[in-house]
């Protein structure tokens, strides 16, 4: 082989070779995992109709969910709440009156409790037009209409973008302030971020506003734009969801060194994301969305506690799942013959 041939074979090689390189996970091992049985008796199950989106009330006294209703090509939702010390159903909006708010197409965007008897439910038709509504559930009214806020909770944590910019003068406001949105706060003053930003690298980094820290965690490709979905905080540990292409990582990072917890195939990783549904100490119970909320979807459910990962063998075929504040409940909405039926039990994982 002449000198220029052996070149361009190393260089072919070299392209071959790099995007396993570039990956920060390709050489990990996968540590082990295990499954668990988490849940005890069930106590409520609806099956009569389409069911998403169950969202506890923050002292556990009522669960509100969506219901979603087909009539010919048209698509409109029911919003109801379940009184949990007796199981009744209320329904605070129904698919009639729904309509209003989409002319053939309305479903919740999201819930929040804004106390323990105001529901405050977004509805989009998936373009540009929404509402938020907002019920006081204990009567079953609805107490007010307003344009859909573009303002979510992660945004509403960039205003501390200014004490960011103070503590870490050599990146510029801009990059903070989309790194903040685009985040994960794992304490006080504490985030996980990319910058996501022209002209920024991709990696992953850990800013302590408060001791004026900025810690490389990982070193991400260029290519991996937005590849940072979810992070918190367990004991001297954090653990974080990154995803690229068609495969998605979960991973833990302690004391300089990073290992591979789970690795999954995923369709589209900017869909990917993961949720903290309860924590105390060292346990924490997250579920991980495998894809758009449109689509079909199996999601996953875990339980990191003394620094173990547990599978939680009763998620098979969770659309979307909540836990409430007191972790003694969730609630599944779960795949059956096409639908979605809601299933509420006791969490009994072990303690």
């Amino acid at each position: 082989m002449n000198m220029r041939r052996w070149a361009q074979s190393l260089v072919m090689v070299s392209m071959l070779q790099a995007p396993a390189w570039a990956n920060p996970f390709a050489s990990l091992p996968v540590l082990p995992s295990s499954e668990i049985t988490a849940t005890g008796k069930t106590l409520f199950t609806l099956e009569d109709g389409d069911y998403v989106q169950p969202l506890f009330s923050p002292d556990s006294h009522y669960l509100a969910y969506a219901r979603e209703v087909s009539e010919k090509s048209a698509e409109f939702t029911e919003i109801q709440a379940l009184e949990l010390k007796n199981f009744q159903v209320k329904t605070l909006l129904n698919s009639r009156a729904s309509r209003e708010f989409a002319f053939n197409r309305g479903f919740v965007a999201g819930f929040a409790w804004t106390d323990v008897r105001t529901l405050q439910a977004s509805i989009s038709d998936g373009d540009v037009n929404g509402v938020d509504l907002v019920f006081d559930v204990e009567s079953g009214r609805l107490v007010e209409k307003k344009p859909l806020s573009l303002v979510d909770e992660a945004a509403s944590e960039a205003g501390q973008a200014a004490e960011f910019a103070a503590a870490f003068p050599s990146v510029p406001p801009p990059v903070l302030e989309n790194a903040l949105i685009n985040g994960f706060k794992v304490g006080d003053r504490k985030y996980i971020v990319q910058k996501n930003y022209w002209k920024q690298d991709n990696h992953v980094w850990y800013l302590d506003a408060g001791r004026k820290e900025m810690v490389k965690l990982i070193d991400i490709p260029d290519t991996w734009i937005y590849s940072l979905r979810g992070a918190f905080a367990s004991g001297n540990a954090y653990i974080l969801l990154l995803a690229y292409g068609q495969e998605a990582y979960l991973a833990r990072y302690s004391g300089g060194k990073l290992e591979l917890l789970y690795r999954y195939p995923v369709k589209n990783y900017q869909q990917t994301r993961m949720r903290v549904e309860h924590a105390q100490g060292d346990r924490v119970l997250f579920q991980i969305a495998t894809g758009a909320s449109y689509e079909k979807r199996n999601n996953f459910f875990f339980v990191y506690d003394n620094a173990k990962l547990k599978r939680i063998k009763e998620a098979d075929a969770v659309y979307d799942l909540d836990v409430d504040g007191a972790g003694k409940l969730v609630c599944f909405s779960q795949w059956k013959d096409g639908k979605r039926r809601l299933v509420l039990k006791e969490m009994k994982y072990p303690r």
